[in-house]
Formats: structure tokens, sequence, C-alpha cells
């Protein structure tokens, strides 16, 4: 057994698949769909949903989700409930569903149960008048990732009877970051973007964060001339010549740089 004895060999297996299929899978509008069918073989739930929201201007960018029975769509836009400011107002008061947004924690995989148990839920204003009317909600368990400022973008599993496990939190934990890419490689394929290496797509994200050459080599502690030679690369791969073209085409999977720290004998 491997990871604390949660995790079996075979639900490794199962990891592996996830990331596989979704890089291999044809794109579609957001997720690749084999993600969310094989997320389900790995933690069946009720209803397992992508959502991305604006919530600066309280606004559904997209809904993606897939049911038990292999019902799945996307909805887009503001209708029904996200009409109502009331909802944006609610929704961000109901820490289970806000957590991530109002702490900024993209990384922590979370359960509902982790802020109240259901009886708790069941009195929640949130829960009793956007819930309720829905019926099928005792336990949920969110995925965040990095979507921008003013954005959320989450995976969002749910049941109505039985609540997550620890194995299902660290499964999903342990996917988290591969998730995260497999989205992003999705929006470059949608956009036709070219592949780029990961120390290639390091050196862009920090020109579309403003640094030189200079700054870039000593923050990736490398040479200013591999810096230029990466720079190279890139301009042959997207087909542009300057730095400002080059982040422009490439921003589905530009984010902020996290400086790595330099590892050193003892």
């Amino acid at each position: 057994m491997a990871a604390s004895g949660l995790l079996r060999e075979r639900d490794l297996r199962a990891l592996a698949a996830v990331i596989e299929d979704g890089l291999r899978d044809d794109p579609g509008e957001a997720m690749p769909w084999a993600v969310f069918e094989r997320l389900q073989q790995l933690i069946p739930a009720d209803t397992v949903q992508l959502h991305e929201h604006d919530l600066q201007g309280q606004e559904r960018i997209f809904q993606q989700f897939m049911d038990n029975g292999g019902g799945r769509d996307i909805e887009r836009g503001n209708d029904g409930d996200y009409r109502d400011p009331r909802y944006w107002e609610q929704r961000h008061n109901f820490l289970p569903c806000s957590y991530s947004a109002r702490t900024g924690d993209v990384t922590t995989v979370t359960r509902w149960s982790d802020f109240c148990s259901v009886p708790e839920l069941r009195k929640m204003p949130f829960y009793v008048e956007y819930f309720t009317p829905w019926g099928r909600v005792n336990h949920a368990l969110s995925v965040p990732f990095a979507a921008g400022p003013g954005r959320t973008r989450y995976l969002w599993f749910a049941r109505l009877r039985r609540d997550f496990s620890e194995r299902d939190r660290l499964a999903l934990q342990l996917l988290r970051p591969h998730l995260q890419e497999v989205y992003l490689d999705a929006e470059r394929r949608r956009h036709g973007i070219p592949h780029l290496s990961r120390r290639e797509r390091e050196v862009l994200q920090l020109v579309a964060q403003g640094y030189s050459n200079a700054d870039i080599a000593r923050i990736l502690f490398i040479s200013p001339a591999t810096v230029a030679k990466h720079m190279e690369h890139i301009f042959d791969r997207t087909g542009v010549r300057t730095r400002s073209a080059a982040a422009a085409l490439a921003q589905p999977q530009v984010r902020p740089f996290t400086q790595p720290t330099r590892q050193t004998g003892r």
C-alpha cells in the first residue's frame, strides 16, 4: 500500500489514467470529458462538476457537469439563481462553497463536513434557499484551481447519502496540480497554442510579468544566454517575434510564477 495506507496500487494506476486520458482526449469546451469519466470511476458521486465564476462581476462563466448515469452538459452565463445578486452574497457567506475564494487557498481539497455537520448545513440560509429545492446534496467535496484575479475555478463532487473519505480527499489532493495542467493543456489546444516545455512556460510566465532576460536568468538560476535560447524556441513555436506578442498568445497557460528554492549541498 502507498500514501500512508489510504491509496492502493490500483488507485495510483487510476490516478495516472485520469491524467493520461485527459491529455489524449478531445479538449472540448472546458475539461476533456474523459477526465470526468475517469473521476466517476475513481470517486463515484451523484454529480461531478467543474465551475468557473467571475466573483467581481457576479457571473457564471461556465458549469460543466456529469451525473452518475452518464448525463453531461455545459452551461454558460447567468440564468436562474445566478441572475439574483442575493445568490452571490449568500454564496460568499456560505464557507463550504466560498472557502477558497475567501482565503486565497487554491491548493487544499475540502469537504463540506470540514466546516459543519449535516444538521448544521440544513439550517444555513444559502443551503436552505439554493440547495433544498434541488434536494440531492448532503455531502460535497471541492478541488480548487488557480483562475486569476476575481475568479474562482473548482471541481465539485456531490453525494446525497455518504460523505467523502480521507482516501477520496488524498486522491484528489494528489491529482489537483495535474488536473490543473490538463485543463490548461486543453485551453492551449482549443486556442491553437503550440506545446511548450516546462522551462519555456516558466520563462514565458516571467516575460508576461514584465521581467527582463537578466531578471529571468537570476530567478531561474540559469544564464542570460540560456534565457535568450528559450525565447528563440518560443518565437519559433508560436510564430511571433516580440516578447509581448508571445506572452499575449500564451495567456491561457501563463500563471503567476513561484520562485524555486535553490538546492544546495550540506
